[in-house]
C-alpha cells in the first residue's frame, strides 16, 4: 500500500512532465520547419474551422487534407491513450498479476510515454501540412488577384486602340467627302466640255447653211457675197477660240486630275506622324533658320534637340523644334509640311535665355554633319 500511494503521489509530476515534454517537442518541430513560428507549438488546437478552409479535392492525389478539427482529435486519443496506459498498470500494480515489480512498471509506462509522444510528432506533422495548405491557398488567391488585375490593363488597351480606329474613320470620311466633292466638280467640268462640243456641232450646222445659202445666192450682189463671207470668217474665228478653249479645258482637267491625285498621296503620308515629324525636319533643314542654328552652335556648342508634333486637334498640325544649349538659351520652331499651308511655313514660335520656367522634354534628335537637325539619338 505504500508502494501504491507513492506511484500515485508520483504519477501527476510525471503527467505533467510528459506534457510539457511533448509540448516543447511540439514548438521544435514547427519552429525547425520553413517559415514556421515556435508560438504556434503552444497555440490552441480546438479552435473553430474557418469557412475558407480547403476541402480535400484541392489537395493532390496522394495527399489528406488536415484540418483542426483532425488535430484535435489526434491530441483527444494520445491523452485518452497515455491515461489508459497509466490506468491499466495501476491496477496492474495493485493486483501484482502482471507486473513483478517496480521496474518492469516503469518500463511499460516508458513505453506508453513513447507511444504518445509518437502521436504528438504526428500531431505537429498534421499542423505543419495544414498550414503549407493555408500557404498554397493564400498563394492562389493571390495569383487570381495578379490575373484579374492583367485582365482590366488588357481592357483598357483595348478601350484605347478602339478610340484610335475610330479617330483613323473619321478621318478617312473627311478624305472621302473632299475627294466626292472633287470628283463632282470633275463631272460638272466634263458637262460644259460636252456643252461647248454641241455648240460647236451647231455653229458648224450653221456654217454649213451659211455655206448652201452662199451658193444658192452667188449670182447675187458682191455686197450679200461679201458679207456672207464675213460671217463665216467670224465663224471660223469664233471655232478656232472655241477649240483653243476646249483644249485649254481638257489641259486644266488633266492637270487638276494630276494635282488632285498628288494631294491625295502627300495626304496621305503626312496622316502618319513619323512621316509627318520627318517631313517637317526636312522643311526646316532647307529653310533660313539652319543658318541661325549653327551661328549660335558656334559659339555655345552643340544643342539638345526635341522634336515633336504640336498638340491640339487639328488634322494637320506643325512640327515643333525645340533646340537647348547647355542651359543658357532655347528656341522654339514651328514647320509645317502641310499642303494648304501659306507661308511662311517655318518660323520662329519662340525664345529665351532663361530656362527656369521652361519645360525641358528628354532630347530624341541631333544636330548632325553639315548642321542638320537628324531624327534620332
Amino acid at each position: 500500500m505504500e508502494e501504491r500511494d507513492r506511484r500515485e503521489a508520483e504519477d501527476p509530476r510525471d503527467e505533467s512532465n510528459m506534457q510539457e515534454s511533448t509540448d516543447a517537442q511540439a514548438k521544435d518541430d514547427t519552429a525547425n520547419r520553413p517559415g514556421g513560428d515556435p508560438m504556434d507549438a503552444t497555440a490552441p488546437t480546438d479552435a473553430p474551422t474557418p469557412a475558407d478552409a480547403p476541402v480535400a479535392d484541392d489537395y493532390p492525389a496522394g495527399e489528406v487534407p488536415v484540418t483542426e478539427e483532425l488535430v484535435r482529435d489526434a491530441r483527444g486519443d494520445a491523452e485518452r491513450d497515455r491515461r489508459g496506459a497509466a490506468r491499466e498498470a495501476e491496477d496492474e500494480a495493485e493486483g501484482g498479476a502482471e507486473v513483478a515489480d517496480l521496474d518492469e512498471f516503469r518500463r511499460r509506462l516508458g513505453a506508453k510515454d513513447r507511444h504518445v509522444r509518437g502521436l504528438y510528432e504526428e500531431l505537429a506533422a498534421a499542423k505543419l501540412a495544414a498550414d503549407e495548405a493555408r500557404a498554397r491557398l493564400e498563394a492562389g488567391e493571390v495569383r487570381v488577384r495578379d490575373l484579374e488585375e492583367e485582365r482590366e490593363r488588357l481592357r483598357e488597351r483595348v478601350h484605347e486602340f478602339e478610340e484610335e480606329e475610330r479617330v483613323r474613320r473619321r478621318r478617312r470620311e473627311g478624305q472621302d467627302r473632299r475627294a466626292a466633292r472633287l470628283e463632282r466638280e470633275i463631272e460638272r467640268r466634263e458637262d460644259d466640255i460636252r456643252r461647248l462640243e454641241d455648240v460647236l456641232a451647231q455653229r458648224e450646222e450653221e456654217m454649213s447653211a451659211y455655206g448652201q445659202e452662199t451658193q444658192g445666192v452667188v449670182s447675187r450682189k458682191d455686197m450679200a457675197l461679201e458679207d456672207a463671207l464675213r460671217r463665216v470668217e467670224g465663224l471660223e474665228r469664233d471655232l478656232e477660240e472655241r477649240e483653243d478653249e476646249v483644249v485649254s479645258l481638257k489641259a486644266t482637267i488633266d492637270q487638276m486630275r494630276a494635282e488632285l491625285d498628288l494631294e491625295y498621296e502627300l495626304r496621305r503620308r503626312m496622316a502618319d506622324p513619323a512621316n509627318r515629324l520627318r517631313a517637317g525636319i526636312d522643311l526646316f533643314n532647307d529653310s533660313e533658320h539652319l543658318r541661325e542654328i549653327g551661328q549660335i552652335s558656334r559659339s555655345l556648342g552643340r544643342p539638345e534637340v526635341y522634336v515633336a508634333l504640336e498638340s491640339g486637334e487639328s488634322d494637320e498640325p506643325p512640327v515643333i523644334l525645340a533646340f537647348t544649349w547647355g542651359g543658357v538659351t532655347w528656341r522654339i520652331y514651328a514647320a509645317n509640311p502641310g499642303i494648304a499651308v501659306q507661308e511662311p511655313r517655318v518660323y520662329l514660335k519662340d525664345a529665351g535665355e532663361d530656362l527656369s520656367g521652361v519645360d525641358q522634354e528628354i532630347s530624341n534628335a541631333h544636330v548632325g554633319p553639315g548642321g542638320r537637325v537628324i531624327l534620332g539619338l
